[in-house]
């Protein structure tokens, strides 16, 4: 499953450090969200390393580490049309 999402990943993924706030919380922006515990991660599937699939939306998220040690999800977004990557 790798091999059928690898160019769309390779093309959408951006640096995890580079958060805009949305002025709601400092952990929380548009696109990305700390992860506070597992239960968090409940709505996803882990399809590869550090890929994700939302359950009910079918987009596709990348799970990772920001400089501060935090774990973190993402979405990823079509480069093109600027929509989440579906599955």
């Amino acid at each position: 499953m790798d091999d059928v999402y690898a160019n769309l990943l390779k093309e959408s993924r951006k640096d995890l450090d580079t958060v805009v706030p949305c002025g709601m919380d400092e952990f929380l922006s548009g696109n990305q969200v700390k992860v506070a515990n597992l239960g968090d991660l409940h709505a996803f599937l882990r399809i590869s390393t550090d890929t994700l699939v939302h359950k009910a939306e079918r987009d596709l998220w990348r799970i990772g580490e920001d400089s501060k040690g935090q774990v973190v999800i993402e979405r990823l977004f079509d480069p093109n049309s600027k929509e989440p990557i579906k599955v």
